[in-house]
């Protein structure tokens, strides 16, 4: 193929997933796959909830009171709240993943890609925003919403700081050696966050619905597949949420490894620490949740 004709067919396609996003008005269904989130998830959809137009949660066969949390935010917001149930255990984040996904050719309803691309079936607005039930919504969040909803920009990036667990602090690592802890876990890859632990990976938490299904390309977890996030279209389909768009309390959990394999659990609870203090605007967002109690932890 020559670089014309190359190139011509970039342009047609970057302009027609430009008209899909131009025909469609910006609304947003904010979804959740939530397994035992008693703790946080009434905090994480209430600070989002007036930001969106929908929000879809799925529970995966929570044993707490999950199911009790989800029937009072739908109590308060029936119109906006739509809860399903996705009925398989699903494996972990690390070598359980892998290993079934290597078993099965990634098609399994254990996999987190298949759970995932059930909970976009059940999204009805044209554009998603991937949000999880420890997560809780800072003010850059809000200001980034609002700033998109004006643009033109089909896909938003957006980072988080995790929380140590005495929710005084950040999270921070011991080792930032990716090497050395690639090697602790029995799995070749591992989040690209746990050489930092402070912050989040990057990553395109709102995007169009069209065309958009979760792969298991990274082996140990699921990824988002989009024609929208075609790296010759970073310059002009995507932005960037400045500043930190949610604080995640992961980490603050009574049990906050139970989503990964137990060597990678290790590893990431082995290289937790107590990072800097957290900045008087995070303190506000955990205050105003009323999560700003210590629960306990050290590191």
């Amino acid at each position: 193929m020559g670089q014309g004709t190359r190139a011509s067919r970039i342009q047609v396609r970057h302009t027609f997933l430009r008209a899909v996003v131009l025909m469609r008005p910006r609304r947003i269904s904010a979804m959740l796959r939530v397994k035992n989130e008693e703790e946080f998830l009434d905090a994480a959809v209430r600070s989002i909830v007036d930001a969106v137009d929908e929000v879809v949660i799925v529970d995966n066969e929570s044993r707490d009171a999950t199911p009790a949390v989800i029937a009072s935010l739908r109590a308060d917001y029936p119109d906006k709240i739509a809860a399903h149930r996705y009925p398989h255990e699903v494996a972990r984040v690390g070598r359980e993943t892998w290993e079934l996904r290597a078993a099965t050719a990634g098609e399994s309803p254990h996999l987190s890609g298949t759970y995932y691309n059930y909970c976009l079936r059940r999204c009805r607005q044209p554009y998603v925003l991937k949000w999880d039930g420890d997560m809780v919504a800072t003010p850059a969040f809000h200001g980034a919403i609002t700033a998109w909803r004006r643009s033109r920009v089909p896909v938003l990036l957006m980072r988080g700081a995790n929380v140590h667990p005495d929710r005084r602090h950040l999270a921070s690592a011991r080792s930032s050696d990716r090497a050395a802890l690639v090697a602790r876990a029995r799995c070749p890859q591992i989040p690209g966050w746990v050489t930092s632990m402070t912050w989040d990976c990057l990553e395109p938490r709102l995007f169009p619905r069209f065309r958009a299904r979760y792969d298991h390309a990274a082996g140990f977890t699921q990824s988002l597949a989009s024609p929208f996030l075609a790296p010759r279209f970073k310059a002009t389909l995507r932005d960037r949420c400045a500043g930190v768009s949610y604080l995640h309390l992961k980490f603050c959990k009574r049990d906050p490894y139970a989503n990964y394999s137990r060597d990678l659990a290790r590893v990431i609870a082995g290289n937790l620490t107590r990072g800097p203090r957290l900045d008087p605007d995070a303190e506000r967002v955990l205050e105003r949740w009323g999560l700003r109690a210590a629960s306990g932890g050290g590191g």
